[in-house]
């Protein structure tokens, strides 16, 4: 089920750092041994200076501390044609692990939603964006957890 570049939409998303649940996309990043997975949560939240141009794909300053992958609203971004309805947001710094097993001893199946595959492309283009960032945590630059 949790399988690299799958996206979902968790109702009632639980986050580690205690902020009340509420509805969110997840993405996998990478299946990682062990029943560990690298995601995301793609974000509606720019953080970006409003002096930074967006386009879509990769927005890297490294000097700035920032690396982020933008999404514009109503673009096709799964094998089956979803599109977010908001301009969304992935940061590299925010990729974190979590296992299969805690998923589901979190969450009842029908709390997640299978929204499609992202397209080869866009995904290839979001693990190229991150890969090559110092803001990526150390973990996800190497070893078995790498991207």
């Amino acid at each position: 089920m949790f399988e690299k570049g799958n996206l979902f939409y968790f109702k009632d998303y639980i986050f580690k750092n205690g902020n009340p649940p509420k509805n969110k996309f997840f993405l996998v990043l990478k299946t990682i041994e062990n029943g560990f997975i690298a995601a995301i949560l793609p974000t509606k939240v720019e953080s970006l200076p409003s002096t930074i141009e967006k386009n879509h794909g990769c927005i890297s300053f490294p000097e700035k501390c920032i690396c982020c992958y933008y999404i514009p609203k109503d673009i096709p971004v799964t094998d089956n044609g979803f599109s977010f309805q908001l301009d969304t947001f992935l940061y590299a710094q925010h990729v974190f692990d979590e296992t299969e097993t805690n998923l589901f001893s979190t969450y009842q199946i029908e709390d997640i939603e299978f929204k499609g595959k992202l397209i080869e492309g866009e995904f290839e283009k979001i693990i190229q964006c991150f890969s090559n960032s110092i803001l990526l945590p150390r973990k996800f630059r190497k070893d078995q957890f790498k991207l």
